[in-house]
């Protein structure tokens, strides 16, 4: 049944709707660009752009730093070369009120094959794939992902921005295990967000949270990677860079995955908070490690077991989640908190069935929870 269901939200979400706030069929005369070469002289001319069949040079980041109100779409396949190892990203879109928009069959393809190693991070020389920093109203939309080489959609210091009915498609990462690192959608130093009506088939978080506020996910559909995630404590000296509030994931599907919902804090990090967290109508299915996991004990890019109260989690709410486990190392509820890292939780609703493992609560135990 789940099988079935993604290859129709692919083809409802993703195909068959179209923005308003375009027309394919009269984009006007514009500015075309189907040459490396022609970048910068029409970006900083045009505020109707199209990229049509581009191919980008190895090495080369796309950037795109859009005039206010510019409308930009893209047409065919936007390629990147790959005989370069480098961090990238492979492109960049900046702006204020900017609409960047993919035509039907467009996508652009970061080329991962090339890179991929089975090693992600730990091997450098991959190159971040989309970076995104815009504001005031501005929406991408029906925009198509191929083959991530590592973190695939990066959003950083962005505020009133819509990201609707994208696909992230890096599922032929699962070869060989050769995909690592390819996180959907991370956000952080951003307010006001929203992500919906998109699939996300990778091999890492499906969305990974950092910072921010006001931050909204909805009807996403997650297959092959580690959950709806929060990380909260990536800066080890900041504390103003760890804070996260008001964020909601509602209606969203995730299967196929390593992790349902993973709320995680740095136990090496200077201090933060996270408040004000919901998850809520969340379906799992074919979950293998953990239905919800909220640990303070992350640390060294893994769990260390030590769990601290530098980043308070106060006021995580879930509701409706429901779904299925499956393998032996499967548990549908772990919660590891500092001793006094953990409040105010809400969760109601919350039926995981067929793990292998009782559930475990340190510190805390969540309201409804056996464990």
């Amino acid at each position: 049944m789940w099988c079935f269901n993604l290859i129709i939200v692919i083809t409802t979400i993703v195909y068959t709707t179209s923005s308003p706030l375009y027309d394919e069929t009269n984009l006007g005369a514009g500015c075309t660009i189907t040459s490396y070469s022609e970048v910068n002289t029409v970006v900083n001319s045009c505020t109707n752009i199209i990229i049509n069949g581009l191919a980008v040079p190895p090495g080369k980041t796309l950037e795109l730093d859009l005039k206010s109100g510019t409308n930009l779409t893209f047409q065919g396949t936007t390629s990147f070369g790959s005989s370069t190892k480098w961090e990238g990203p492979l492109i960049t879109i900046t702006g204020n009120n900017i609409h960047v928009n993919g035509a039907t069959g467009s996508k652009l393809d970061g080329q991962g094959t090339n890179y991929w190693d089975g090693k992600g991070d730990v091997n450098p020389g991959k190159p971040k794939f989309f970076r995104i920093k815009a504001t005031g109203g501005s929406t991408f939309s029906n925009i198509h992902l191929l083959n991530c080489p590592k973190q695939c959609v990066s959003i950083q210091n962005s505020n009133q921005i819509i990201l609707s009915k994208w696909t992230v498609d890096v599922s032929a990462g699962d070869k060989n295990n050769l995909g690592h690192n390819t996180d959907g959608f991370d956000i952080s130093d951003s307010e006001a967000v929203t992500i919906k009506d998109s699939v996300i088939m990778n091999q890492d978080d499906c969305v990974a949270v950092n910072s921010g506020k006001h931050l909204h996910f909805s009807n996403l559909l997650c297959s092959g990677g580690h959950g709806l995630s929060l990380s909260v404590g990536m800066s080890k000296t900041d504390s103003s860079k760890n804070q996260l509030s008001d964020v909601t994931f509602t209606d969203c599907n995730v299967t196929n995955s390593r992790n349902g919902i993973h709320v995680k804090t740095h136990s090496d990090a200077t201090q933060g908070s996270v408040n004000n967290i919901t998850y809520k109508n969340i379906h799992l299915n074919g979950i293998t490690n953990y239905g919800i996991n909220v640990q303070q004990d992350y640390a060294g890019g893994s769990s260390n077991g030590t769990p601290t109260n530098n980043i308070p989690i106060k006021g995580l709410t879930m509701n409706n989640i429901i779904g299925t486990m499956t393998g032996p190392n499967s548990e549908a509820v772990f919660v590891l908190c500092g001793t006094s890292g953990c409040s105010g939780f809400d969760w109601s609703g919350v039926s995981i069935t067929g793990a292998n493992k009782a559930s475990n609560c340190t510190n805390f135990k969540p309201p409804g929870i056996n464990c």
